[in-house]
């Protein structure tokens, strides 16, 4: 469900109260592609953000401040490992309620 849309910076920005898991795959790619250059095709779910998309530190930061603006919530540096896959980053944001 959608609550607004609005346009910045040349792409759409959701504000939703729930994400179901495939929207929430198609959003972190996307978010992947706009701030470390990941082709989204590249983006799967049992992919690694360090050792399989090469996302270094910078890059996971960028990704976690947009992915906490994406879905609305906070994420706890505790949450994140090096070994931390695209649906474990789905699992964190589903703990919080956005994904169902």
């Amino acid at each position: 469900m959608v609550e607004s849309t609005s346009k910045s910076a040349g792409k759409p920005t959701e504000i939703r109260k729930t994400w179901t898991q495939a929207e929430a795959l198609t959003s972190i790619s996307l978010l992947l592609n706009t701030t470390c250059g990941i082709p989204t095709e590249e983006v799967k779910a049992d992919s690694r953000l360090v050792d399989d998309l090469n996302v270094d530190s910078l890059g996971m930061l960028e990704a976690i401040i947009e992915a906490e603006d994406a879905f609305g919530v906070s994420i706890d540096a505790g949450e994140l490992s090096p070994s931390l896959t695209v649906q474990g980053l789905i699992e964190i944001l589903a703990s919080k309620g956005v994904i169902h």
